[in-house]
């Protein structure tokens, strides 16, 4: 059995928006923790409990962690950290605004926090744990898993647990157009999200808005009572349940409908669509 390694994070292969997620004008605000992947580009703020960002990112916005928050070597973050909790600041990071932190610093060698910073409990100059690491040993412990094929099936198999932390994997470009990821996306139930929603394969959760459009490599499968103001163009299968509203086109190699959606656009399918009507 091989073990983990932070080369090897797998908790990091698939996108994942929990239940109630929201992206406002200048913050994505989710209901519980945040993690987000090295070398990602994040052009909003974050707002969650606990926020572990890992090595090599970029935000722009205010990180504000009502609990604990880890900042990987190498970040920028254009915009104020805020955190209720113990804060723990990589190698090499860039602040642009002010730091404050209720609980105990950790921070690396050559931080620069421009605007300032107020800590309230003990400060100590070292290099904390690689947030890699850490955020696989946070995953293990959440999820009581032992070895990385039970994290890599949790990940295949989650159902939008609203207990999930919201997963950003490594190389994740969010800006005010496009959530665009290089791995499944799985979007929760009552998210009200924008932009193009861009990845291999997508799955939306229940009652979800989504003021954009869908575009992947493989499937997408939109749940009940979803509100699309955009297209959904997936290469493969399109499965859109009842109650569900696309206010422009749909594509698919593929389509099935309920008898109860609606498309107010156009509807191209080579593969030949398929209404769902229910028993009488």
């Amino acid at each position: 059995m091989e073990e983990i390694t932070p080369e090897d994070p797998a908790i990091l292969r698939g996108c994942i928006v929990p239940d109630r997620t929201e992206l406002q004008e200048r913050i994505l605000k989710a209901p519980g923790d945040v993690i987000v992947g090295e070398h990602s580009r994040i052009e909003y703020g974050i707002s969650g409990y606990d926020i572990f960002i890992a090595e090599s990112c970029y935000l722009k916005g205010d990180v504000t962690a009502a609990g604990d928050l880890r900042i990987g070597n190498f970040c920028e973050i254009d915009g104020n950290l805020v955190c209720d909790g113990d804060a723990y600041v990589g190698e090499g990071v860039v602040i642009r605004g002010m730091l404050s932190v209720m609980g105990n610093l950790d921070i690396g060698d050559n931080v620069t926090i421009e605007k300032g910073f107020d800590a309230r409990g003990d400060i100590a100059v070292r290099n904390p744990m690689p947030v890699i690491l850490y955020i696989i040993l946070y995953v293990m412990t959440m999820l009581r898993l032992d070895h990385e094929e039970e994290i890599d099936q949790f990940i295949d198999d989650l159902c939008g647990a609203d207990d999930h932390p919201l997963v950003l994997p490594s190389h994740s470009l969010l800006d005010e157009s496009r959530l665009e990821v290089a791995m499944p996306i799985q979007i929760g139930s009552h998210c009200r999200l924008h932009g193009l929603i861009k990845g291999p394969k997508a799955t939306i959760g229940s009652d979800t808005t989504l003021f954009g459009s869908i575009r992947t490599t493989d499937s997408v499968l939109v749940s009940s009572g979803v509100m699309i103001h955009g297209n959904v163009e997936a290469k493969n299968d399109l499965i859109i349940e009842e109650n569900v509203r696309v206010l422009g086109n749909v594509e698919g190699r593929r389509v099935t409908m309920d008898e109860n959606a609606t498309v107010e656009g156009v509807i191209r399918s080579v593969g030949g669509l398929t209404i769902r009507r229910k028993k009488k």
